[in-house]
């Protein structure tokens, strides 16, 4: 698959750098902020919901035309099961409580892995966008933090207590990484030559 980074100016593109997002509920615009993720999360998956909000803003970014984008026949497979990731995308979109939201994995649903993909499909009846967050975003050394808290059971408990200073530090730093960047370095993405149907699954 042909992924692009084409920059299309739309009516959310000025809220691609910075915190909020525009989409039309019910047929009335609601503009949303960062900070209401913040508050409607109620875990400290903070990269996720960092990730997840920044994919939604691209989201908007490329589905507005000289309208905004719209709830109404949305639809979203996501590749990651986090649940920062997930409450992003209801927050904005409403699809897990629409259920109109599928993991491209039912099996991964627990915990973060490696194995997880930062990779979305949104399908609006007339095309599916897809996006993915860049291979250069996630060092290998996140997953080896990650991998030794989860599965090393031979660390005494001061150990594993640095180790998730470590791992929360770099959830911090690599949340701030993604805000500042921009949109189309954090991530690639393009429209499918054929859009999804409903409950249809990519060739990921």
């Amino acid at each position: 698959m042909n992924i692009s980074t084409a920059n299309h100016k739309t009516i959310n593109s000025n809220a691609a750098e910075a915190t909020t997002l525009s989409i039309l509920v019910n047929g009335d615009p609601v503009c949303l902020e960062y900070e209401e993720l913040i508050s409607f999360h109620q875990g400290d998956s903070w990269f996720g919901c960092a990730v997840g909000y920044r994919a939604m803003q691209l989201a908007a970014r490329e589905l507005s035309g000289n309208t905004l984008w719209s709830r109404e026949s949305l639809s979203i497979i996501s590749g990651h099961p986090g649940a920062g990731v997930k409450d992003a995308i209801e927050l904005v979109s409403g699809v897990i409580s629409s259920d109109c939201f599928q993991l491209l994995d039912s099996i991964a649903a627990q915990g973060c892995n490696r194995f997880m993909k930062f990779e979305w499909w949104l399908s609006d009846t007339r095309r599916t966008l897809h996006i993915k967050l860049r291979d250069n975003i996630v060092p290998e050394t996140f997953f080896l933090l990650l991998d030794r808290l989860s599965n090393d059971e031979k660390l005494t408990d001061a150990e594993r207590e640095n180790e998730r200073r470590q791992f929360d530090q770099m959830k911090s730093d690599l949340s701030d990484n993604v805000w500042n960047q921009s949109l189309d370095d954090n991530f690639d993405f393009d429209f499918l030559e054929k859009p999804l149907k409903a409950g249809e699954m990519p060739n990921a």
